[in-house]
């Protein structure tokens, strides 16, 4: 009887259970968010360890205005072009871009990606610049000893003190009342600069525009 019983007696090293490893957030982009192409690699990564006719066409994109950047599947057989625009949707339809394969940072563009990079997102802080205003016009302390506006590059404390007065006269309106009104010359410049410096992430606390630390 005792030698039946212990049959069914669990071993004490065997656990009742084993944790799974949790599964990597499946990635994608939304149809309706803006798309401009960085980088178009035919024959996929030159450093990926296969033959070059198995590798799969990519694209490395921007996506705007939540300033993501992927890795998207492409049809080398379309008329893709680097800094080509349009949203997601668009460039499925058009059968240019396909799935997403996953996000990355900053650190894993193409030179090619990473010359047209900061252009790139000048002009398209301009087409977004009422958005941009908005924050030059409202920004608040994130901590009682830093304010939002001393993370953009250049803007020191006299730098800051003189946009919120030049703000509590008059709101700003456009990116060159801003360089009328204060000593900011490049205000387009300074936010492209602080977006590019979030996507790099190395010792970035606090995050203003660009959504990349969410979409893990």
């Amino acid at each position: 009887m005792e030698r039946n019983r212990d049959r069914y007696r669990r071993s004490p090293h065997r656990p009742k259970y084993q944790r799974k490893e949790p599964r990597p957030k499946k990635q994608f982009i939304k149809k309706f968010r803006e798309v401009i192409i960085l980088d178009i690699l035919l024959h996929g990564h030159p450093e990926e360890d296969k033959p070059s006719w198995s590798k799969t066409p990519i694209s490395q994109v921007l996506t705007f205005p939540d300033f993501v950047l992927y890795e998207v599947k492409c049809n080398k057989e379309s008329d893709i072009k680097v800094q080509q625009k349009g949203t997601y949707e668009e460039f499925l339809n058009q059968n240019k871009l396909r799935e997403v394969i996953k996000k990355i940072d900053y650190k894993d563009l193409t030179s090619t990606s990473k010359a047209l990079i900061q252009p790139i997102l000048e002009n398209e802080v301009l087409n977004y610049e009422e958005e941009f205003i908005n924050f030059f016009n409202n920004s608040t302390s994130i901590t009682p000893r830093m304010h939002s506006l001393k993370l953009l590059p250049g803007v020191g404390q006299k730098h800051m003190w003189e946009i919120i007065e030049a703000r509590n006269r008059q709101k700003f309106t456009t990116f060159q009342d801003i360089s009328d009104r204060t000593s900011m010359s490049h205000p387009a410049k300074q936010v492209a600069l602080r977006i590019i410096k979030e996507l790099q992430r190395e010792g970035v606390k606090y995050y203003l525009f660009s959504k990349t630390h969410k979409y893990e």
